[in-house]
Parts: structure tokens; sequence; C-alpha cells
């Protein structure tokens, strides 16, 4: 079949058309990816953008925290440190204010009444026996009164003196005295402490010393036997004067 001029130019203007055709749908598909891509990558810039201002707003949301914590501790150690201004200025003061000075009786009393306290005595019966004692002790009429020679060494030492009865008895022991030169005497020295021995029949003998005048109390069966000690008129020899009484 011959195919005529008009036919030839027909057909490449058909396939030309065509061509030109799938060039501008590629070229539309092309522009389409563009601008898919780009949405894309505007919607990921724009997503970043938010994510990052989020995390900048909770950063600024921490920092603020942390400088509020920071002048809460500023103000609560400012606060602590006038209170212990104030405190220790409370406690010069008090320091400065003298106590009232108790008289010395009473002083000595203050470490006994603790000892007991700390040893699990109420303080009710403490008050209690406080105020039932009597302002005066009521004891016996007698008082017993020995002459009593005083031991400077032990090949000197006698029997010694029974009191009570035949209840205790009693040895005195003492310092030997110095003559001018230095010489040891035969005799106690009264300015020099004084050691009463006393026994009591079964029992540990109870041992009292101290620089004439002065007195050992010993408590039995709610009793108080209360031996004075003073120097004696003899040399050598101390006065030994025994009271009983009620007790307390």
């Amino acid at each position: 079949m011959r195919v005529t001029p008009s036919r030839a130019l027909g057909a490449l203007g058909t396939t030309a058309r065509r061509r030109r055709q799938k060039l501008v749908v590629a070229s539309l598909a092309a522009l389409l990816g563009i601008a898919t891509l780009m949405l894309a990558l505007g919607a990921a810039y724009l997503a970043g953008t938010a994510q990052r201002e989020r995390e900048i707003e909770r950063l600024e949301a921490d920092l603020e925290a942390a400088r509020a914590a920071a002048r809460e501790a500023t103000a609560r150690a400012a606060a602590a440190e006038e209170r212990a201004a104030r405190l220790l200025e409370r406690g010069q003061r008090t320091a400065d204010v003298p106590r009232p000075a108790h008289p010395p009786d009473v002083e000595a009393l203050v470490p006994l009444l603790a000892a007991r306290l700390a040893e699990g005595v109420s303080r009710e019966r403490l008050a209690r026996a406080i105020t039932s004692l009597p302002v005066r002790p009521v004891c016996d009429p007698d008082i017993e009164v020995r002459s009593l020679p005083v031991a400077v060494t032990p090949t000197r030492e006698t029997g010694g003196r029974s009191f009570g009865g035949g209840r205790f008895t009693v040895v005195a022991r003492g310092v030997p005295a110095k003559s001018p030169t230095g010489r040891t005497e035969a005799w106690f020295d009264p300015a020099q402490p004084v050691q009463l021995v006393i026994r009591r029949n079964g029992e540990e003998p109870r041992n009292a010393t101290g620089v004439l005048p002065y007195a050992e109390s010993l408590v039995i069966d709610r009793r108080e036997y209360r031996f004075t000690a003073r120097n004696g008129e003899r040399r050598g020899t101390i006065e030994l004067a025994l009271q009983v009484c009620d007790y307390p």
C-alpha cells in the first residue's frame, strides 16, 4: 500500500503531539512531586520550630523555677541567721543577768537533792520528807560524854571507849605533834585531822575523819546516833559526846 505524503505528515503530527502530551504530563508530575516535597519539608520545618519553641519554653520555666528556689533558699538562710542572732543576743542578756545567790547551806543541799531525784525518788516524796521534818530534832535528854585518848601510833592504840550502853566502841587516831625543834611528840596535834573508828557488834567499822571539832552520825532503826568530837581538857585526849535522836 502506498503512503501518500499527506498521510505521512499526519502520522508525524500525531506522534509529536503525543510526545508533547507525555512531556507535559511528566513535567506536571515532576512539579507535583517537587511541590509535595516542599510541603513535606515545610511541615517538618514547622514541626521542628514548634518543638524547639516548646523546649525553649520548658527550659525557661525550669530556669525560673530554679531562680525562685534560690530566692526562697536565700530568704530562709537570712531568716535563720536573723533568728540565730536574736537567740545569741537573748542568751547574752540572760548570761549577763546575775542569778540570785543562795545561802551556802542551801547550795550544799542542791547536789543531794539532785542525786536523790536521779536515783528515782519523786519530787513529791522529797517535798513531803522535808516539810515533815520538825524544826528541832526530838532527842533523848541524856547526852553521853567521855574522854577518849588519841593514839598516834598503832602501839599506843587502846581498846577504845564504850558508848550507847555497849552498842558502840570508839577508837581515836591522830597525827603526832611536833616540838618547836621538830621532834615528834607522844601526843597528837589537835590542829591536824583526827580519825574516829566507830565499831558496832557484828558490823564493819565506820571511819570518820575531820579537824576538831566535827560530828559524825549513824542511823540505825530510825534512830540517829550523833557523835561530836572536840579537843579534850587533858593533852592527848578528845572529848566525845553521843546524842541519840529520832530520825528523821
